[in-house]
């Protein structure tokens, strides 16, 4: 946005921290963000999820809204501390040769990682992804594994789209077993990649459930696949909103039609839009979603799918249709593993998966903290939680009671996270800054 960037140079994200004590320490009380006009306040008062506090400096727009918060004090000038550093330095394509990263590109990415075509199609099967991330999804579960996720609905779409590998999973056939096992090989395989949907898919869940119960009542769900949250999830009263390509969304309704009847289950509002060509409140705007009420955006799975102005510009939509004390929830690829800054032999097996189905990942963030605040910040979000492997494997399988680098039982090189918007939606004419 214009307006809506640090007056500062850059910084490097090295200096964050310091520089943002240094900016407390001083007393510098320079807004990150554009002043509320009068007719931006009229028009938020007007709104029942955002109310102007009166005692607030100008410019200082308070998230107060009609329910709990992920932070019950969370202002617009939380963000006055927080740097600003280009969005290419916190989210990109990790293609570039370092002096950090040159050697092991050149040994793992370019030489050794090509090898691993030899054996990869046995272990792979040559699913599609978004089929391969579904029998992973009922995996656990199938096989009665312990603090497995809670998707009943999952199975139905499986033994419709995979009829073979439904049964084996239905058998508990060994031979699943042994080819699922071989995922997990230290160096081969791709340690911890079923746990890694497993866990992730309880911490979506929770976070639904967890905004739900604070009054949040639309959920949108974008490039929403094969999620079965609408119809697990639902409760009176709130709607669910799924986007999805348009010939994805017709096969879902077809699969919806099937295994979750309308007198039975709460559908969603299936909106078929290709979110590269069409903007995300267009798309919205066609159905019956509000714009003047909070709302929880889900992004799963889709991250590293995307080049970074893609994401980029998701991200905007997303700035310009929240209102104060919505939320957004979102899974990334570390931008450290997949720019070869650090060596993780389970990623590099993951790309050539992926690329021998014809896809590939575009994009890895920066995990840590200060450079996720200073990303967020650029589209309104304060940072309230973010995840590594380690963490999200204690809360949602607390049966795990050690760690072992080599063999990590959550894929390591996955992040999560977690924010809660703390301005007004952007205006369309306005472009985030570098």
């Amino acid at each position: 946005m214009a307006d809506v960037a640090l007056a500062a140079a850059p910084a490097g994200i090295d200096d964050i921290a310091r520089s943002a004590a240094a900016r407390k320490d001083s007393g510098d009380q320079h807004s990150a963000f554009h002043k509320i006009t009068e007719d931006d306040a009229a028009a938020l008062r007007d709104n029942s999820d955002n109310q102007l506090a009166g005692d607030l400096p100008a410019g200082k727009l308070a998230s107060l809204v009609s329910g709990p918060l992920l932070h019950s004090a969370a202002t617009i000038s939380d963000l006055d501390t927080v740097r600003d550093v280009p969005f290419d330095q916190l989210c990109n394509s990790g293609s570039k040769l370092t002096s950090k990263n040159i050697f092991n590109k050149l040994l793992f990415r370019y030489f050794l990682t090509p090898i691993k075509d030899v054996y990869l199609p046995f272990m792979t099967w040559g699913l599609p992804t978004n089929f391969l991330m579904l029998t992973f999804r009922t995996y656990n579960r199938d096989f009665g594994l312990p603090n497995h996720n809670d998707d009943n609905l999952a199975q139905d779409l499986r033994d419709t789209l995979m009829p073979a590998r439904g049964k084996l999973h239905r058998e508990r056939s060994l031979f699943l077993k042994f080819k699922t096992g071989l995922l997990d090989t230290p160096y081969l395989g791709i340690p911890g990649i079923v746990n890694f949907i497993d866990v992730r898919t309880q911490w979506f869940d929770a976070a639904v459930k967890k905004a739900i119960a604070d009054g949040i009542t639309q959920v949108v769900i974008i490039a929403a696949g094969y999620d079965t949250r609408a119809y697990r999830l639902g409760k009176p009263g709130v709607k669910f909103y799924e986007i999805d390509l348009p010939h994805a969304s017709e096969t879902k309704q077809q699969l919806v039609k099937k295994h979750m009847p309308a007198d039975k289950y709460t559908w969603p509002e299936f909106i078929g839009a290709d979110l590269s060509k069409v903007a995300l409140m267009d798309a919205l705007n066609k159905s019956s979603w509000d714009s003047t009420r909070r709302t929880m955006f889900i992004i799963e799975g889709l991250v590293y799918y995307l080049p970074p102005e893609a994401f980029k510009k998701s991200l905007t939509g997303i700035s310009e249709t929240a209102v104060a004390g919505s939320r957004l929830f979102f899974d990334f690829l570390h931008l450290d593993a997949l720019s070869n800054e650090i060596v993780m032999p389970g990623l590099e097996t993951l790309l050539v998966s992926v690329w021998n189905k014809g896809e590939s990942m575009y994009s890895g963030i920066d995990h840590r903290p200060e450079a996720l605040r200073s990303l967020l910040k650029k589209f309104g979000f304060r940072l309230h939680e973010v995840m590594g492997a380690q963490d999200i494997s204690r809360r949602y399988h607390p049966h795990v009671q050690s760690w072992n680098p080599i063999k990590p039982h959550v894929a390591p090189f996955f992040g999560y996270v977690a924010a809660e918007k703390v301005m007004a939606p952007i205006k369309r004419q306005e472009t985030i800054r570098e």
